[in-house]
């Protein structure tokens, strides 16, 4: 099932969203308990001021403690007019002097010089509360006396709700203003690739020019990579044509001998002759097939080199099974086959179909151009813990060292009067290159071609 294409420019705007929105909610959180601290201190300080202004008026007056109210004092907290003001003053011993009864005190509260704040319910209010207390010493009045200055909170809750509203007005304008430049950014930095894109789209698709390379660090390898993909596609159309037209050419050549043949011999009455055109028709088939099969298995092992998917190969038992089916096959000849393998079994990643083509054409052509008491040897081992060497003698007639870069060309048949297609060895070079390996011809010491395969891989 396909997955479902989506933008990346919406992704990143969204995200982006999502976060701007939570960061936005923090904020919000943190200017609300702001908001309302301000508003306390703001109107904590108005009360610390009245109460203070009433606390200094309390004197000692005619053997009684008296105090001169000043309404100044009061009239600080009519900034809040929707407000209302309680209060309630305690002589030294407690009891109550004057303003309203029974208000509300902190728990624990003991008296001192310094003002404490908190909040209380009274007659139904939520209000706000200033404790001060002021040491007397006269004779008759020696102790603490205590004033509770409270306000109902209307003021407050307005002054928190401005500033909250305020600032988050600002931070919501902070938060438009934001995305925007994001979308813009967004935007701004996934042209490039809208500009790769159009240049794709406009080019031919057999234009060899790269892509122009970019200055943005981040699209530079998206950038390589698209070129070197593209080279890779036209070298491999550029060798696959090459290989179509060899192909056809040795295919049509050929036909045209096989149909030559056919002609002289629909002209033939003599059977000798007959019998001898017969026998080149049978040559040009075989010569036909052998090309055909060679043709199929050069595809297909340039197709699996393509698309490899590695897997262990046990090394050993591949060469076995492909030796005994070779001497099978050619049970019935004078050709002599010897294997020789190290004691350690020997595994490798790769393909062991291809890598098994590879080396029945090495024996194919160890007997097609070797004598008819030819000698083949196999030897398996290893040059290292990493390295995995295969070594294939024959007593043939081997290849000129000028010759054997030629031999591995596709169609290059060094002896004319043996039938061949001149496959067999660039399907060898294929797979071994495909299985990171290298392939060298050299003299072998029967007198014929020895082939050195060296692979890379790792003991079971």
């Amino acid at each position: 099932m396909t997955k479902r294409g989506y933008s990346l420019q919406h992704q990143l705007i969204i995200r982006t969203a999502l976060l701007m929105i939570i960061v936005f909610v923090v904020l919000s959180a943190g200017v609300w308990d702001y908001a309302k601290r301000a508003a306390d201190i703001s109107f904590n300080r108005l009360l610390n001021s009245a109460s203070l202004s009433i606390i200094e008026r309390i004197t000692v007056r005619d053997a009684q403690i008296d105090l001169d109210l000043p309404y100044a004092a009061l009239s600080i907290l009519e900034l809040a007019p929707d407000d209302k003001v309680f209060y309630e003053v305690l002589d030294h011993r407690g009891q109550h002097l004057t303003g309203h009864q029974q208000t509300p005190a902190p728990t624990g509260y003991h008296p001192t010089s310094r003002p404490e704040f908190y909040n209380a319910y009274y007659k139904g209010e939520a209000v706000s509360w200033v404790i001060q207390s002021k040491h007397l010493t006269a004779p008759i009045a020696n102790g603490w006396v205590v004033i509770k200055l409270g306000q109902t909170r209307r003021a407050r809750t307005e002054l928190a709700d401005e500033i909250f509203y305020s600032a988050l007005a600002t931070l919501f304008g902070i938060l438009l203003l934001t995305l925007l430049l994001v979308w813009l950014g967004v935007r701004r930095a996934l042209q490039p690739l809208s500009i790769i894109s159009n240049n794709l789209h406009a080019q031919p698709f057999n234009n060899r020019q790269p892509l122009q390379n970019t200055p943005i660090q981040e699209v530079a390898p998206l950038v390589d990579a698209i070129n070197d993909y593209q080279q890779q596609l036209l070298t491999n159309l550029t060798t696959m044509k090459i290989f179509i037209a060899d192909a056809s050419h040795q295919i049509r050549s050929s036909l045209g001998g096989l149909q030559g043949q056919l002609d002289i011999a629909l002209q033939t009455t003599d059977s000798h002759e007959l019998k001898s055109r017969l026998i080149k028709i049978r040559h040009e088939y075989q010569k036909l097939t052998r090309l055909t099969n060679q043709l199929l298995a050069h595809a297909l092992v340039t197709h699996r080199s393509d698309s490899l998917t590695p897997q262990k190969i046990k090394l050993n038992t591949l060469v076995e099974e492909l030796l005994t089916e070779v001497v099978r096959d050619y049970a019935h000849t004078d050709i002599e086959f010897s294997y020789t393998a190290a004691d350690q079994p020997i595994q490798l990643p790769g393909d062991k179909i291809s890598l098994k083509e590879a080396l029945k054409n090495l024996l194919d052509n160890a007997v097609r151009y070797g004598p008819d008491n030819n000698q083949i040897d196999i030897t398996l081992g290893r040059i290292d813990e990493q390295t995995i060497e295969i070594i294939i003698d024959d007593s043939g007639p081997g290849i000129a060292p000028h010759q054997r870069r030629q031999a591995l060309q596709r169609f290059s048949c060094l002896n004319p009067a043996i039938s061949g297609s001149g496959l067999g060895l660039a399907i060898v070079e294929t797979v071994i290159q495909a299985h990171q390996g290298t392939l060298k011809l050299d003299r072998s010491p029967h007198g014929g071609l020895r082939v050195f395969i060296r692979l890379p891989g790792t003991p079971l």
